[in-house]
């Protein structure tokens, strides 16, 4: 199942709704994945589907309601490259796909926390806890059970769906999606480019979603960095980024910083020199002369 919800009541600086896109199995009613998003793009829950595949495998059927980003032309081709049967709930009755439960339990349980966020980063670890502890607390839904499993992690018991190599996940996705590593310094390569995604991840491997004059770094379906990249329309190259935004998130680096920098400061993106090529070496030759040295013994 797959919904999204959008929170109107909140203290961040721009004042327009933010969404909640989510995943989640019905049987267990467990959040597979989830992301809190100024936007609710396809490419927003690309990010949050391909996540969920990631970690739990592929699901036999999808439903969701009509919501134009689940039908995309992008969202099709996924389904049909997975094998997923794509259903639709009919027009106004969310509980045929039981997103209505799942946002009011949201409601009790985030929403006064969402009112109160200031910041991306706390609005952020507000979504956070509110699916881990959803997550891990009784259900109603779950309550009659005899075998002592109240929760949807613990009816949901690691089962998986089928699962779908990363190579294959990436093909279905390669129009829009790559994985890169954070190296040492926070930032990912990327089409002669180095862009920073979060120090605090070095090593780890994070998705570059590409998307309608866009680029954003993620990692686990939550976004780390956005940019907008102006592309050579002939060759397909980054000709320069503008707008650059590094977003506060709770995977920041435990190492204090020696001063804050403002992002205007901080060159978020960087074009990594062009290779030099090296000259051909060319032959070597070697003149030897002939040295005469005295007999031994000899005197002059």
């Amino acid at each position: 199942m797959a919904n999204h919800r959008y929170i109107e009541e909140h203290l961040l600086p721009d004042p327009k709704p933010v969404y909640v896109i989510t995943v989640f199995e019905n049987f267990s009613r467990m959040v597979l994945a989830s992301a809190i998003t100024p936007t609710q793009t396809q490419w927003d829950y690309l990010s949050v589907l391909a996540e969920a595949i990631h970690r739990y495998g592929t699901p036999e059927a999808l439903v969701t309601d009509g919501g134009g980003q689940f039908y995309s032309a992008q969202a099709l081709q996924l389904y049909d490259m997975l094998g997923i049967r794509k259903e639709r709930i009919d027009p106004g009755e969310p509980w045929q796909n039981y997103a209505e439960t799942l946002f009011a339990v949201q409601m009790r349980l985030a929403d006064f926390a969402f009112a109160k966020a200031r910041t991306w980063l706390e609005i952020q670890q507000a979504h956070r806890t509110w699916w881990v502890n959803y997550n891990i607390e009784h259900h109603s839904a779950h309550r009659e059970r005899q075998n002592g499993r109240h929760s949807p992690a613990a009816v949901l018991r690691g089962v998986l769906g089928r699962t779908v190599p990363e190579e294959v996940l990436s093909r279905a996705l390669y129009a829009t999606q790559f994985t890169r590593q954070i190296d040492r310094h926070g930032f990912v390569r990327f089409k002669h480019w180095k862009f920073y995604g979060e120090r605090g991840l070095s090593g780890e491997n994070v998705s570059v979603w590409v998307y309608e004059g866009n680029l954003k770094v993620e990692y686990q379906a939550t976004a780390l960095a956005l940019y907008e990249p102006g592309v050579e329309k002939k060759t397909g190259e980054i000709t320069a980024v503008k707008n650059s935004r590094r977003l506060e998130t709770h995977f920041h680096s435990p190492q204090m910083d020696l001063w804050q920098i403002s992002d205007t400061e901080w060159l978020l993106a960087l074009r990594r020199p062009e290779p030099v090529a090296r000259p051909k070496p060319g032959k070597v030759v070697v003149l030897a002369e002939q040295l005469i040295l005295p007999e031994f013994g000899a005197t002059g």
